[in-house]
This record gives structure tokens, sequence and C-alpha cells, in this order.
């Protein structure tokens, strides 16, 4: 397989769209997901792309995971940090910390761990690999209530996305920050779909931002085009400016 592109968290809405996005460019995938996934097994046979498992939150795990990708590819052309855990929606003080830790495990921890353990194979790649970090539009405008672990948990991403930007980019590879507006996911699952509608008709577009719009971007900056975007933190919203 010449250097694929290791999606994490493929079997959620917004990887899973990126990867058949990506799919459709002629590009080589490796998924990622929970292996008892319904989702993950029908995209890696509609793919046919080779799957993998693993806790990321886990430095054995995601070690034992690295070892699984170095057998299918010994380098990589790009990686997709689409990872995500479901939360509850409270207010920030009605909120246990256990909540805020989860989150920032899911996001922060795991993009750590991740990038220590696959940076050798992405520098492995002639030319140079990009990495795609999924965040949220919610880092850069006025925040919404009741799901503050999440936004806390991606704005620490955020950063520490910017500070890998700096620090890679003489090892080869360019950081690139997606922040999607609000996507019917599994994360929105327990929003009534009267207020999904709700918050769509107060959108210009009167629609809700889709997995497939942040798959079309995505799929922008993996080419060599999107380079200079390097670090920016760049939004895919059906919102408009606020």
């Amino acid at each position: 397989m010449q250097d694929p592109v290791l999606i994490l968290g493929a079997s959620g809405a917004i990887g899973s769209a990126i990867a058949r996005r990506l799919h459709a460019d002629r590009v080589g995938l490796i998924v990622h997901g929970r292996m008892d996934s319904p989702r993950l097994a029908t995209l890696a046979s509609d793919l046919g792309a080779p799957a993998v498992s693993g806790d990321l939150t886990d430095e054995s795990a995601a070690e034992a995971l690295a070892l699984e990708v170095r057998g299918i590819s010994e380098g990589l052309s790009g990686l997709v940090f689409s990872a995500a855990a479901p939360f509850p929606h409270k207010l920030a003080l009605r909120t246990e910390w256990g909540l805020f830790q989860a989150q920032i495990d899911s996001q922060l921890k795991a993009l750590h761990i991740v990038m220590q353990q696959f940076k050798p194979q992405l520098e492995k790649r002639e030319g140079g690999a990009r990495v795609l970090i999924l965040s949220t539009e919610y880092v850069l405008g006025v925040p919404p209530v009741k799901i503050a672990p999440y936004l806390v948990a991606k704005a620490a991403l955020t950063m520490y996305a910017k500070v890998l930007a700096q620090e890679l980019l003489t090892s080869g590879i360019r950081i690139h920050i997606l922040a999607p507006g609000l996507v019917k996911s599994a994360l929105t699952a327990d929003m009534p779909d009267e207020y999904l509608e709700m918050m769509a008709e107060e959108m210009p577009e009167r629609k809700l931002t889709s997995a497939e719009d942040v798959a079309a971007v995505s799929a922008f900056l993996m080419r060599p085009e999107a380079d200079p975007l390097y670090g920016t933190v760049v939004p895919i919203s059906r919102a408009g400016r606020r």
C-alpha cells in the first residue's frame, strides 16, 4: 500500500465522511474505530480499507495500535484525528470534574499520545505529511452553554495543535486545524430533532453544517495547495460570520 492516510475516529459521522471523500480521491486509507462498531465494519468493507482499533487514551494500547499500523504500511502520508466521546448536557457548575477529565483525555491526551506514536511514520513521507485535527467552531466565537467539558477539551486541543504546527514543520509534517459547525452526529443524538431544526432555521442557509461539508474541506487540506494554511484554525460552518 502506498503511504496511506490513517483516520482515527472513522466510525463517527465526520470521520466516516472524510474517509469516503478521500477514497473517492483515490487516497489509500487505514480506518480506526471501535472494533464492535457496525459503522466501522461497513466503512472498511465499502472502501476495501484495513480496519484497526485501540484506546487512544491508553499509552500501551496506542503503542500496540502503532505497531499494527506499521505492519500494514511502514509510512503514512497523513493522519486525521476525529476521535470523540459523548458527553451529557449540563450547566458547567453542575458538572462533576470527572466529565471534564474524560473529555480532556479523549481530546488532548489522546492527540498527544497519538502524535508521539505516529510521528516516525509521518516523517518517512517523502514530500511531507499532513495531519488534520478536528476542533469546533465554538473555539472561535461565543460558546454555548451546557457543553463545558467538550468546549474546554477542544480549546486545549486547539492550542496544542497550534504548538505542534510550529514544532513539526521542520519534520515535514503540516498540522491543519478544522473548526466545524454543529453537525448532526452521535454527539448530538440526545438533542431533540425540533431543537436541531430550530438551529438550522436560524442559519443563513437554513441548514446545519454537514459531515460532507467537513469532508470536502478536509480533502482540500490534504493537498499541497493547502500547505500554507498549516497551523490555521479553518472554520467550516453554515452559520455565517459572527
